[in-house]
Protein backbone atom coordinates (compact mmCIF):
# COMPACT_ATOMS: atom_id res chain seq x y z
CA UNK A 1 0.00 0.00 0.00
CA UNK A 2 1.43 3.29 -0.91
CA UNK A 3 1.71 6.21 0.94
CA UNK A 4 1.03 9.60 -0.34
CA UNK A 5 3.80 12.02 -0.05
CA UNK A 6 3.33 15.56 1.41
CA UNK A 7 4.56 17.27 -2.02
CA UNK A 8 1.46 15.01 -3.76
CA UNK A 9 -1.25 16.50 -1.08
CA UNK A 10 0.06 19.73 -2.02
CA UNK A 11 -0.48 19.49 -5.60
CA UNK A 12 -3.95 17.80 -4.63
CA UNK A 13 -5.00 20.53 -2.23
CA UNK A 14 -3.59 23.66 -4.64
CA UNK A 15 -5.17 21.88 -8.13
CA UNK A 16 -8.76 21.76 -6.08
CA UNK A 17 -8.46 25.33 -5.21
CA UNK A 18 -7.53 26.98 -8.72
CA UNK A 19 -10.44 24.99 -9.87
CA UNK A 20 -13.00 26.53 -7.09
CA UNK A 21 -11.39 29.52 -7.93
CA UNK A 22 -12.26 29.56 -11.64
CA UNK A 23 -15.50 28.01 -10.78
CA UNK A 24 -16.23 31.12 -8.50
CA UNK A 25 -15.35 33.80 -11.30
CA UNK A 26 -16.84 32.32 -13.82
CA UNK A 27 -20.34 32.36 -11.84
CA UNK A 28 -19.84 35.76 -10.76
CA UNK A 29 -18.83 37.26 -14.51
CA UNK A 30 -22.50 35.36 -15.43
CA UNK A 31 -23.96 36.95 -12.98
CA UNK A 32 -22.72 40.57 -13.69
CA UNK A 33 -22.02 40.43 -17.38
CA UNK A 34 -25.03 38.30 -19.02
CA UNK A 35 -28.28 40.07 -19.16
CA UNK A 36 -31.18 38.84 -17.53
CA UNK A 37 -32.90 39.09 -20.07
CA UNK A 38 -31.77 36.43 -22.48
CA UNK A 39 -33.69 33.93 -20.95
CA UNK A 40 -36.78 35.71 -22.75
CA UNK A 41 -35.02 35.22 -26.54
CA UNK A 42 -37.16 32.11 -27.82
CA UNK A 43 -33.49 30.89 -28.80
CA UNK A 44 -33.10 29.86 -25.25
CA UNK A 45 -36.21 28.91 -24.23
CA UNK A 46 -38.38 25.79 -24.92
CA UNK A 47 -41.45 27.27 -27.60
CA UNK A 48 -45.13 26.70 -25.94
CA UNK A 49 -47.08 24.42 -27.19
CA UNK A 50 -49.81 25.68 -29.61
CA UNK A 51 -53.03 23.85 -29.11
CA UNK A 52 -55.13 23.20 -32.02
CA UNK A 53 -58.61 21.97 -32.21
CA UNK A 54 -60.23 19.29 -34.88
CA UNK A 55 -63.01 17.68 -35.35
CA UNK A 56 -61.73 14.33 -37.35
CA UNK A 57 -59.09 12.01 -36.94
CA UNK A 58 -57.72 12.20 -39.83
CA UNK A 59 -56.69 16.38 -39.88
CA UNK A 60 -55.31 15.49 -35.68
CA UNK A 61 -53.09 12.76 -37.85
CA UNK A 62 -52.04 14.98 -39.88
CA UNK A 63 -51.18 17.96 -37.80
CA UNK A 64 -49.37 15.92 -35.55
CA UNK A 65 -47.03 15.09 -38.73
CA UNK A 66 -46.40 18.85 -39.54
CA UNK A 67 -46.56 20.04 -36.16
CA UNK A 68 -44.46 17.79 -34.36
CA UNK A 69 -43.45 18.34 -30.96
CA UNK A 70 -44.54 22.37 -31.25
CA UNK A 71 -48.32 21.35 -30.94
CA UNK A 72 -51.03 19.55 -29.03
CA UNK A 73 -54.36 18.54 -30.66
CA UNK A 74 -57.54 18.82 -29.48
CA UNK A 75 -60.10 16.23 -30.78
CA UNK A 76 -63.49 17.43 -30.57
CA UNK A 77 -66.79 15.92 -31.33
CA UNK A 78 -70.10 17.74 -32.76
CA UNK A 79 -72.33 19.06 -29.47
CA UNK A 80 -74.35 16.08 -28.25
CA UNK A 81 -72.05 12.82 -29.26
CA UNK A 82 -70.00 13.57 -26.25
CA UNK A 83 -70.08 14.19 -23.00
CA UNK A 84 -67.21 16.49 -22.93
CA UNK A 85 -67.68 19.51 -22.87
CA UNK A 86 -66.85 20.89 -26.22
CA UNK A 87 -66.86 24.79 -25.31
CA UNK A 88 -64.40 25.05 -23.25
CA UNK A 89 -62.23 22.89 -25.22
CA UNK A 90 -62.93 24.86 -28.49
CA UNK A 91 -61.84 27.92 -26.68
CA UNK A 92 -58.37 26.44 -24.93
CA UNK A 93 -56.97 26.13 -28.57
CA UNK A 94 -55.56 28.98 -30.48
CA UNK A 95 -56.88 27.79 -33.73
CA UNK A 96 -59.70 25.09 -34.80
CA UNK A 97 -59.06 23.33 -38.14
CA UNK A 98 -62.37 22.50 -39.95
CA UNK A 99 -63.12 20.11 -43.24
CA UNK A 100 -65.68 22.62 -44.62
CA UNK A 101 -68.75 24.01 -43.04
CA UNK A 102 -71.30 21.26 -44.40
CA UNK A 103 -69.97 18.84 -41.94
CA UNK A 104 -68.29 21.10 -39.32
CA UNK A 105 -70.15 24.37 -39.60
CA UNK A 106 -71.12 23.89 -35.78
CA UNK A 107 -67.59 24.89 -34.90
CA UNK A 108 -68.11 27.93 -36.12
CA UNK A 109 -71.22 28.57 -33.97
CA UNK A 110 -69.22 26.69 -30.84
CA UNK A 111 -65.95 28.42 -30.99
CA UNK A 112 -66.80 31.31 -32.81
CA UNK A 113 -69.44 32.46 -30.15
CA UNK A 114 -67.33 35.24 -28.10
CA UNK A 115 -64.11 33.91 -28.22
CA UNK A 116 -61.60 36.73 -29.53
CA UNK A 117 -58.68 34.07 -29.31
CA UNK A 118 -59.66 31.06 -31.55
CA UNK A 119 -59.82 31.22 -34.93
CA UNK A 120 -62.02 28.89 -36.66
CA UNK A 121 -60.93 28.37 -40.12
CA UNK A 122 -62.56 25.56 -43.01
CA UNK A 123 -59.83 24.03 -45.32
CA UNK A 124 -61.92 23.78 -48.16
CA UNK A 125 -61.90 27.27 -49.06
CA UNK A 126 -58.85 28.64 -46.63
CA UNK A 127 -56.85 32.19 -48.05
CA UNK A 128 -55.46 32.97 -45.09
CA UNK A 129 -55.50 33.91 -41.17
CA UNK A 130 -57.16 36.60 -40.00
CA UNK A 131 -57.60 38.22 -36.69
CA UNK A 132 -59.91 36.25 -34.40
CA UNK A 133 -63.03 34.16 -35.94
CA UNK A 134 -63.23 33.57 -39.48
CA UNK A 135 -64.60 31.32 -42.17
CA UNK A 136 -61.57 31.77 -44.55
CA UNK A 137 -61.00 34.26 -47.49
CA UNK A 138 -60.87 33.95 -50.79
CA UNK A 139 -62.98 31.86 -52.98
CA UNK A 140 -60.26 31.79 -55.50
CA UNK A 141 -58.13 29.59 -53.30
CA UNK A 142 -60.95 27.16 -53.08
CA UNK A 143 -59.91 23.46 -52.70
CA UNK A 144 -62.78 22.49 -53.97
CA UNK A 145 -63.03 23.58 -57.78
CA UNK A 146 -63.51 20.71 -59.01
CA UNK A 147 -67.10 20.10 -57.06
CA UNK A 148 -66.41 20.10 -53.83
CA UNK A 149 -67.15 17.10 -51.41
CA UNK A 150 -64.71 15.09 -50.32
CA UNK A 151 -61.74 16.57 -51.18
CA UNK A 152 -59.52 15.70 -48.74
CA UNK A 153 -59.37 11.91 -50.35
CA UNK A 154 -57.41 13.31 -53.65
CA UNK A 155 -53.58 13.71 -53.81
CA UNK A 156 -53.88 17.26 -54.81
CA UNK A 157 -56.35 18.43 -52.07
CA UNK A 158 -54.11 16.20 -49.42
CA UNK A 159 -51.25 19.07 -50.88
CA UNK A 160 -53.44 21.90 -50.53
CA UNK A 161 -54.54 20.91 -47.05
CA UNK A 162 -51.15 20.16 -45.64
CA UNK A 163 -49.95 23.66 -47.24
CA UNK A 164 -52.61 25.23 -45.48
CA UNK A 165 -52.27 23.73 -41.95
CA UNK A 166 -48.20 24.68 -42.25
CA UNK A 167 -49.02 28.39 -43.31
CA UNK A 168 -51.40 28.62 -40.13
CA UNK A 169 -49.17 27.21 -37.84
CA UNK A 170 -46.19 29.97 -39.18
CA UNK A 171 -48.34 32.70 -38.87
CA UNK A 172 -49.02 31.62 -35.57
CA UNK A 173 -45.55 30.52 -34.75
CA UNK A 174 -43.02 32.27 -36.93
CA UNK A 175 -39.92 30.96 -34.80
CA UNK A 176 -40.75 27.48 -36.30
CA UNK A 177 -41.88 28.56 -39.61
CA UNK A 178 -39.39 26.67 -41.63
CA UNK A 179 -40.00 23.53 -39.32
CA UNK A 180 -43.75 23.27 -40.50
CA UNK A 181 -42.73 24.24 -43.82
CA UNK A 182 -40.55 21.68 -44.44
CA UNK A 183 -43.28 19.01 -42.92
CA UNK A 184 -45.68 20.12 -45.75
CA UNK A 185 -43.10 19.59 -48.26
CA UNK A 186 -42.47 16.45 -46.79
CA UNK A 187 -45.95 15.43 -46.79
CA UNK A 188 -47.08 16.72 -50.74
CA UNK A 189 -43.89 14.92 -51.78
CA UNK A 190 -45.10 11.81 -49.92
CA UNK A 191 -48.67 11.83 -52.18
CA UNK A 192 -46.85 12.80 -55.17
CA UNK A 193 -44.84 9.89 -54.67
CA UNK A 194 -48.02 8.16 -54.05
CA UNK A 195 -49.84 9.19 -57.20
CA UNK A 196 -46.86 7.97 -59.63
CA UNK A 197 -47.29 4.72 -58.14
CA UNK A 198 -51.06 4.69 -59.06
CA UNK A 199 -51.38 6.67 -62.07
CA UNK A 200 -51.73 4.67 -64.68
CA UNK A 201 -54.43 2.33 -63.00
CA UNK A 202 -56.70 5.27 -61.35
CA UNK A 203 -56.87 6.74 -64.93
CA UNK A 204 -58.87 4.19 -65.98
CA UNK A 205 -61.76 5.73 -64.27
CA UNK A 206 -62.02 7.94 -67.34
CA UNK A 207 -63.34 5.19 -69.66
CA UNK A 208 -65.65 3.43 -67.02
CA UNK A 209 -69.51 4.89 -66.52
CA UNK A 210 -69.65 5.91 -62.60
CA UNK A 211 -72.60 5.82 -60.54
CA UNK A 212 -71.83 8.07 -57.12
CA UNK A 213 -74.27 7.10 -53.79
CA UNK A 214 -75.21 10.49 -52.72
CA UNK A 215 -72.97 13.81 -52.71
CA UNK A 216 -69.62 14.59 -52.40
CA UNK A 217 -67.77 12.25 -54.91
CA UNK A 218 -67.36 15.00 -57.97
CA UNK A 219 -64.39 16.68 -57.20
CA UNK A 220 -62.59 12.82 -56.70
CA UNK A 221 -64.20 11.53 -59.91
CA UNK A 222 -63.02 15.26 -62.03
CA UNK A 223 -59.42 14.64 -60.31
CA UNK A 224 -58.56 11.44 -61.78
CA UNK A 225 -60.69 12.50 -65.49
CA UNK A 226 -63.55 10.34 -64.57
CA UNK A 227 -67.17 11.44 -65.25
CA UNK A 228 -70.14 10.78 -63.10
CA UNK A 229 -73.39 9.04 -65.51
CA UNK A 230 -75.57 9.39 -62.23
CA UNK A 231 -75.75 10.92 -58.79
CA UNK A 232 -77.69 8.30 -56.64
CA UNK A 233 -80.00 10.12 -54.18
CA UNK A 234 -79.56 8.72 -50.37
CA UNK A 235 -82.92 6.80 -49.98
CA UNK A 236 -84.93 8.74 -46.84
CA UNK A 237 -87.46 5.47 -46.26
CA UNK A 238 -87.74 1.95 -46.83
CA UNK A 239 -89.53 1.73 -50.12
CA UNK A 240 -86.69 4.29 -51.62
CA UNK A 241 -84.27 1.93 -50.22
CA UNK A 242 -85.52 -1.28 -52.12
CA UNK A 243 -86.32 0.56 -55.57
CA UNK A 244 -82.75 2.03 -55.11
CA UNK A 245 -81.38 -0.96 -54.75
CA UNK A 246 -83.15 -2.79 -57.79
CA UNK A 247 -82.32 -0.12 -59.65
CA UNK A 248 -78.55 -0.28 -59.24
CA UNK A 249 -78.67 -4.03 -59.55
CA UNK A 250 -80.52 -3.75 -62.86
CA UNK A 251 -77.88 -0.93 -64.08
CA UNK A 252 -75.21 -3.20 -63.38
CA UNK A 253 -76.31 -6.23 -65.14
CA UNK A 254 -76.94 -4.39 -68.02
CA UNK A 255 -73.50 -2.42 -68.12
CA UNK A 256 -71.08 -4.73 -66.55
CA UNK A 257 -68.10 -1.87 -66.68
CA UNK A 258 -70.53 0.36 -64.76
CA UNK A 259 -68.53 1.45 -61.34
CA UNK A 260 -70.21 2.55 -58.07
CA UNK A 261 -68.72 4.92 -56.01
CA UNK A 262 -70.03 5.57 -51.99
CA UNK A 263 -69.33 5.63 -48.54
CA UNK A 264 -70.02 3.16 -45.71
CA UNK A 265 -73.89 3.41 -46.23
CA UNK A 266 -73.94 1.98 -49.84
CA UNK A 267 -75.95 -1.24 -48.95
CA UNK A 268 -73.27 -3.72 -50.63
CA UNK A 269 -74.59 -6.39 -49.49
CA UNK A 270 -78.02 -6.67 -50.84
CA UNK A 271 -77.07 -5.31 -53.99
CA UNK A 272 -74.68 -7.98 -53.78
CA UNK A 273 -77.99 -10.24 -53.74
CA UNK A 274 -79.80 -9.15 -56.46
CA UNK A 275 -76.24 -9.30 -58.79
CA UNK A 276 -73.64 -11.24 -57.29
CA UNK A 277 -70.92 -10.02 -59.84
CA UNK A 278 -71.59 -6.47 -58.72
CA UNK A 279 -69.24 -6.66 -55.59
CA UNK A 280 -66.41 -5.82 -57.66
CA UNK A 281 -67.44 -2.97 -59.16
CA UNK A 282 -68.98 -1.29 -55.98
CA UNK A 283 -66.04 1.03 -54.56
CA UNK A 284 -66.67 2.12 -50.64
CA UNK A 285 -64.63 4.86 -49.72
CA UNK A 286 -63.59 6.24 -46.00
CA UNK A 287 -64.37 10.22 -46.33
CA UNK A 288 -63.87 10.51 -42.37
CA UNK A 289 -61.28 7.56 -41.77
CA UNK A 290 -63.89 4.90 -39.76
CA UNK A 291 -62.63 1.41 -41.14
CA UNK A 292 -59.26 1.62 -38.92
CA UNK A 293 -57.33 3.66 -35.96
CA UNK A 294 -55.68 7.04 -37.25
CA UNK A 295 -53.55 6.47 -39.83
CA UNK A 296 -50.89 8.50 -41.44
CA UNK A 297 -52.76 11.07 -43.69
CA UNK A 298 -50.71 9.38 -46.78
CA UNK A 299 -51.80 6.14 -45.76
CA UNK A 300 -55.64 7.31 -45.55
CA UNK A 301 -55.45 8.19 -49.27
CA UNK A 302 -53.69 5.30 -50.10
CA UNK A 303 -56.05 3.15 -48.85
CA UNK A 304 -58.93 5.06 -50.67
CA UNK A 305 -57.29 4.89 -54.09
CA UNK A 306 -56.56 1.66 -53.90
CA UNK A 307 -60.30 0.23 -53.28
CA UNK A 308 -60.93 2.33 -56.63
CA UNK A 309 -57.85 0.75 -58.90
CA UNK A 310 -59.35 -2.29 -56.97
CA UNK A 311 -62.43 -1.95 -59.18
CA UNK A 312 -60.98 -0.80 -62.68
Amino acid sequence: MSILRPQQIKNGILFVGIFLFVLGVFVIWRMIFVPTHIAEDPAFVAAPVMRVGVAHPLLANLIHEIGGSYVQVISMKEPGTSLEDTTDMCHEAVVFFGLNTTTDGWIKEVCGSGNDKTAVLFLDTYGGLNQGETSVASSSDSFSKNGGGYYWLTVQGGKNIARAIAKVLSEIDPVHKVTYLDAAYTVAYQLDDLYGSIKDKIYNLKSAPILVWGEGWQGIVQEYEGTIKQTIPVPQNDQERKTTIEHIAADLQKNPRTIIIGDTTLPFEEIKKLYRDGGRRMVILDPWGTFSDIWPYKVFVQQNLLRITQAL
